[in-house]
């Protein structure tokens, strides 16, 4: 499947407890299906969970053409050698972090308003930055900004990055998303409850086209 040529799907972990095989088998038709990148996102879990359930999730992905992104955890992504590291506003400074991870990792960055992303414009060493949230979302408390359509249309006019749209995102407002002009899209949800998450997947590349 050609899909990465056209539109980044990120997938975000959403495991209550340490995941079992169901889950891994979960990520691995995720990964079969056509996501470009899988975000290693468990809040308040142990750093030995994390290092354990991040090594088996690389030994999947090798398998196919999506990349591992450890969240917030500069430590993590250095130990599991991760493909890259989302960082939020208060995660650490991106400069550092480039310095520290080498020019062949992805770095990106979380914008919840439209001053963070002036200011994001002006770093060199972003490879992507993240529109959060585009709609309102159970997944992540304390929005400070819901974008909306119009407001993810201007973000993107105004990005000098590539823009990964996050947020309260799933097949019946896809289309929309993907016509403001984002890179991306990044899913927890939508993708965690489909009733069939291939087939759920090759839709969303399918309104990309």
């Amino acid at each position: 499947m050609s899909a990465h040529n056209t539109i980044q799907i990120h997938l975000l972990t959403n495991c209550q407890v340490f995941p079992d095989d169901k889950y891994l088998k979960f990520i691995e038709v995720c990964a079969k299906s056509g996501i470009t990148h899988l975000q290693l996102r468990q809040k308040n879990w142990a750093y030995s969970d994390l290092l354990s359930f991040g090594r088996e999730l690389k030994a999947i992905l090798s398998n196919y053409d999506a990349s591992l992104i450890a969240n917030d955890d500069l430590k993590l992504m250095l130990e599991l050698d991760a493909d890259g590291i989302h960082l939020g506003q208060t995660d650490g400074n991106p400069e550092i972090v480039r310095e520290l991870i080498g020019q062949n990792k992805i770095i990106g960055l979380s914008i919840e308003s439209m001053s963070e992303l002036l200011t994001a414009n002006q770093l060199n060493y972003l490879n992507y930055v993240a529109a959060s949230s585009v709609f309102p979302t159970n997944t992540k408390k304390n929005l400070r900004t819901i974008w909306g359509i119009d407001g993810l249309k201007q973000f993107c006019q105004e990005s000098q990055h590539p823009v990964i749209a996050i947020g309260g995102i799933n097949l019946t407002n896809v289309s929309q998303v993907y016509a403001t002009g984002v890179a991306g899209i990044a899913l927890i949800s939508a993708i965690h409850e489909a009733e069939s998450p291939e087939l759920y997947i090759q839709n969303l590349i399918n309104q990309a086209r």
